[in-house]
Formats: structure tokens, sequence, C-alpha cells
């Protein structure tokens, strides 16, 4: 008598599951879910983050196209001097690795003598002025000790 209102509170809910498991249908895969489910939220969210994101990034990514374009603006005078250098693939030997990770490309003995190089590919291998140690030789420390030359017969005192 004691589980009399918990056998009829447990009936009473048992017998509602199945009505309303019977008036729910899933959408098929093919229509969009309805207004209001979870996935919208979480589509809208990740759209509003990727639109965050893109808006974010856009002049970066401005910027960063504009530089490459000046650099390949730069360099392309350089690879077209590297392409006229290369002149014929057949002048040369097939590719060596050397033991420290090198790779050597030897021209053939019997090729014809390479092409020139090329003025914008000989001004980019040109050190610039600051890093050229025949400008700009070291600088001397003026408390340094003079350097001692080497002892010899040709540099001794005699008495």
């Amino acid at each position: 008598m004691r589980n009399l209102p918990h056998l009829i509170l447990a009936a009473a809910l048992l017998a509602g599951v199945p009505a309303a498991a019977q008036d729910y249908e899933p959408p098929q895969a093919d229509e969009p879910a309805p207004d209001g489910t979870p996935g919208d939220s979480l589509e809208g969210g990740i759209e509003n983050f990727m639109r965050n994101l893109l808006n974010r990034a856009e002049p970066h990514l401005d910027r960063l196209g504009r530089d490459l374009g000046d650099t390949l603006g730069s360099v392309t005078p350089v690879l077209k001097d590297i392409g006229e250098l290369m002149d014929d693939v057949r002048n040369y030997q097939a590719p060596e690795r050397l033991e420290n990770g090198d790779i050597l490309i030897r021209r053939r003995p019997d090729a014809p003598p390479p092409p020139p190089v090329g003025n914008a590919l000989r001004e980019m291998l040109r050190p610039a002025p600051e890093d050229d140690p025949r400008l700009n030789p070291p600088p001397v420390d003026p408390e340094a000790p003079m350097p001692m030359p080497p002892e010899g017969p040709a540099n001794g005192i005699e008495l």
C-alpha cells in the first residue's frame, strides 16, 4: 500500500511518453532544419566568426598582396637573367649531391661558352655598400694594442 502512489505516478508518466514520441517527426536529410533549432545557432555563430575574422584580416591581407606584388616586380628581371644564364639544359651534367648537402650542377666540357651574366643579376649579387669590407673596413679600436709582427729572422732586430 505504501508503494501505491509511486506506481500511479510511474504509470501516469509512462502513459504520456509514447504519445509524445509518436507526434515528433525528424526533418529529412535534404530538407532545411526549421528555424529556432540548435543547428541554426551553431551555423550562425560559425558564420559570424568567419565574417569577423575576414573583416579584421582584410587590411593585412591587402597590404601583404601589395608587398608581394612589389617584391615580385623587383625580382622578375633577376629571374629573367637567371633563365638566360641557364641557356640549355642539355649543356649541363646531371646534378650531384655533395656530402655536406650542397647540390652541384656542372656544365659539360663540350658545351659552348655560357652567356654573360645580366645586369639585374649582377646588381643583386653585388654586396650593399655597408656590407662590403673593401668599402667599409672594420673600425680600429684606438686603445687596442698594436699587433706584434710574427717572430722570424726577417723581423728580428740585430744588435
